[in-house]
């Protein structure tokens, strides 16, 4: 199966600071581009929630959402085969027919696209979840509507929910697991440098929820299970979040060593996002609480442009090691001694690691592969 595919992204919706969120994205499209695949890119997006720079609501044609999708789309090669519906209308939206009729494949990455016309010009519509566990609570337990209806097939990178033994509800769908992607041209291997080990994160990010009597979390709370980590290494270990300088909790793990800046410097652009992974010594990271008490296998699609670019990952268990070789280039953890143990590993055998890294990168994330086994899914289950 190699043809056309119309992709549903999350790139206007998403103008300021949010570098990550675009390259996750951007990854799917670019991986079935270097496949042969004809990529068509559609987003929809509501008038009334367009800002400037400074989160301040302005009209469409002044607005960060515009500038960010439209240099997006130009910088990486969609500007013939991209449409930005506005309130669901678009001039170019002929030409959003006749570019997605007959596609093989839609692919709806978090469910974000919600226009059934085009929908309904593919002749196969893939949800793919990128937050699992909480995107199948909201859905069975709280009734959010996740935009579930008129798709074939369901995935999610939580890859161990295809395993059925996932501690969180299935939500009436029957889930197919995929790995994260990295388009490896567009992270190349760099050279041994940086003298910390970062990572970027909403502290907080959405509220807990709640599953058959037990919360999923965020990763503030992991991350405070950790916090005498620094006392325990020599390793410099930074944190860019949203919390703000005056934070009481700020100033609480910059007490216990820990380094931390503004995650919207380093989540400035696509190209100060990249700047920032690559320039670090390697990734260290907890996890979603949610995410570890699912064990539904998360790998972070961060860490993944992490080990591309030769930086080791130390990622917190979420069950990833099931599927996913732990020891060099990417190590779990599942408490602080452990974790203190791997950034030891790391710091003892700096070229192994991050040879192994790349290493990883190629075997397990690489969007050929990961993009391959996906369509094979498909086949076996159409």
């Amino acid at each position: 199966m190699s043809s056309k595919i119309v992709i549903g992204v999350g790139i206007a919706g998403y103008p300021v600071a949010a570098a990550g969120n675009t390259w996750a994205f951007l990854q799917w499209a670019l991986g079935f581009r270097s496949l042969g695949w004809e990529v068509i890119l559609v987003e929809s997006i509501d008038s009334t929630k367009c800002v400037d720079s400074q989160w301040q609501s302005v009209p469409f044609e002044q607005s960060a959402n515009k500038s960010h999708w439209e240099k997006t789309i130009r910088d990486y090669g969609f500007e013939e085969k991209s449409f930005l519906l506005i309130d669901g209308e678009s001039k170019d939206k002929s030409d959003l027919f006749d570019s997605a009729r007959g596609a093989e494949l839609f692919l709806n990455i978090s469910g974000h696209f919600k226009n059934r016309e085009v929908l309904d010009l593919c002749r196969h519509r893939i949800y793919l979840d990128l937050d699992p566990a909480f995107t199948q609570i909201w859905s069975e337990v709280y009734g959010e509507a996740m935009n579930f209806e008129f798709h074939d097939l369901f995935f999610t990178v939580g890859p161990l929910y295809e395993k059925g033994n996932v501690r969180a509800p299935q939500a009436g769908r029957k889930w197919l697991g995929t790995l994260p992607l990295v388009h490896l041209p567009s992270w190349p291997m760099q050279p041994l440098s940086g003298d910390r080990f970062t990572t970027m994160t909403h502290w907080y990010g959405y509220p807990p929820v709640e599953y058959q009597g037990e919360w999923y979390g965020n990763k503030s709370e992991e991350f405070t299970k950790i916090i005498e980590l620094p006392q325990q290494t020599k390793a410099s270990i930074e944190i860019a979040s949203d919390l703000g300088e005056e934070s009481d909790l700020q100033k609480e793990f910059l007490s216990k060593g820990w380094k931390m800046t503004v995650a919207s410097e380093a989540n400035h652009d696509l190209l100060s996002y990249q700047r920032y992974i690559q320039s670090s010594r390697g990734e260290f990271s907890v996890a979603k609480n949610g995410y570890v008490k699912s064990n539904c296998g998360w790998f972070s699609d961060r860490s993944v442009c992490y080990l591309a670019s030769g930086k080791p990952v130390i990622l917190q268990e979420t069950g990833w090691s099931e599927l996913i070789p732990s020891g060099k280039g990417a190590l779990s953890f599942k408490g602080l001694e452990e974790a203190q143990r791997a950034i030891q590993q790391v710091i003892l055998e700096p070229e192994i690691h991050s040879l192994a890294a790349r290493a990883l990168a190629e075997e397990y994330f690489n969007s050929d592969r990961v993009i391959q086994e996906m369509i094979r899914k498909v086949e076996k289950s159409l």
